[in-house]
């Protein structure tokens, strides 16, 4: 004797939700260890930030030329204006 076909049906439901529940576990566990590692990510962006603003500083310091100094960084000269007169109004 087979199940009836509402027993059948049940079971049927069952397993398509038990799937997409893994599936969003599975899911859940992906973006978990993407946030883990954007927010390394930020973290050594944060430092390479820091290292670059304080060798522009002391390239500013040395005398290098504004211009040369926001080829070499890569930042557009105002950005590198910004972030010296920034540095002075904090000393001030």
């Amino acid at each position: 004797m087979s199940d009836p076909e509402e027993v059948l049906q049940l079971r049927a439901c069952r397993a398509e939700v038990e799937g997409i529940k893994k599936e969003l576990d599975d899911a859940r566990a992906q973006q978990a260890e993407l946030e883990a590692r954007i927010n390394g990510l930020l973290a050594k962006q944060r430092e390479a930030r820091k290292k670059r603003r304080e060798a522009v500083l002391a390239a500013d310091a040395a005398g290098v030329p504004r211009l040369r100094i926001s080829k070499e960084v890569g930042m557009q000269r105002s950005n590198v204006y910004k972030l010296l007169e920034g540095d002075s109004t904090e000393e001030a």
